[in-house]
């Protein structure tokens, strides 16, 4: 019976551990709330990393943490933090979309006033960088009381693609009230860029080559 009791203890000490490890739970600073938040696995390793947005006032942030789990250890890498601006309309909305080389983490916003900017950014995790890089960028300008044209703007960082075109207000209302015109190509090579260094949709517009 003591030679039993022995072996398991034995085992349980040797036992690797838990193959999964438990979904982070949100961090808050005093004043922060959850805007929204998203649990999956982002780096690929089997592990629930957590994507959410925390606020106060004056401020806004997009935080990720993956967890990690190995042979002797298990645990969070610190956030990455990409700041934000502090005064949505309304919730952000987070998702995930699957890839051949990878989850996609999907962020979009909308910013502004009677003068909106509708902007969707892109990241997926990055083995050189170590971290979640910055994938795709797409911002809409356009007025919410149909007093001026708009424009789009999209750029697509793995190939360099830069796409603009320009959104011509018409009579109608609504969606009818924009017409869109021929898109314009041209090509903004970058390397790699970090999920916290990451540009605005404000930025992508103001551009060279977007107005």
């Amino acid at each position: 019976m003591r030679r039993a009791a022995v072996s398991l203890a034995f085992a349980l000490v040797s036992a690797p551990l838990s193959a999964q490890a438990d979904p982070p739970q949100p961090f808050l600073a005093e004043g922060e709330t959850v805007e929204v938040q998203l649990t999956a696995d982002l780096n690929a390793d089997g592990n629930p990393d957590l994507a959410y947005v925390a606020a106060r006032e004056d401020h806004r942030e997009l935080r990720v943490v993956l967890s990690y789990v190995n042979e002797t250890d298990f645990g969070e890498q610190a956030p990455e933090v990409l700041v934000l601006d502090p005064y949505p309309l309304g919730d952000a909305q987070l998702s995930v979309t699957g890839g051949t080389r990878g989850k996609v983490l999907v962020f979009e916003e909308l910013t502004g006033g009677t003068t909106a900017v509708a902007s969707t950014h892109r990241f997926r995790w990055d083995d050189k960088l170590g971290g979640m890089r910055l994938i795709g960028l797409d911002a809409t300008l356009y007025s919410r009381t149909y007093a001026h044209d708009g424009k789009e703007v999209s750029w697509n960082l793995m190939t360099g693609d830069f796409v603009t075109r320009r959104l011509k207000l018409g009579s109608p209302s609504g969606d009818a009230a924009y017409t869109k015109l021929p898109e314009t190509r041209t090509k903004k090579p970058s390397p790699p860029v970090k999920l916290e260094d990451s540009p605005s949709g404000d930025d992508l517009l103001e551009w060279p080559g977007a107005k």
